[in-house]
């Protein structure tokens, strides 16, 4: 992983790629560092319960036998 924070001075930039990249995948993700509040949303929407996911696999006779602490 590389992480690079830079300050643009044109709308345009070129990047140097590491050969050990290529014929990879890659993802490239742009966002103004000072703009916590966007990050922290970002974080906040990728969080999800897996609470009840597994209900369907339950066997209700075994719940009785679970350490209730």
């Amino acid at each position: 992983m590389i992480r690079k924070v830079i300050r643009p001075q044109y709308t345009n930039f070129t990047i140097n790629i590491p050969t050990s990249y290529i014929d990879g995948e890659l993802e490239f993700i742009m966002f103004p560092l000072d703009e916590k509040e966007i990050i922290q949303d970002i974080k906040q929407k990728k969080r999800k319960s897996l609470r009840g996911v597994f209900n369907q696999y339950a066997d209700s006779s075994k719940i009785s036998l679970e350490d209730s602490t």
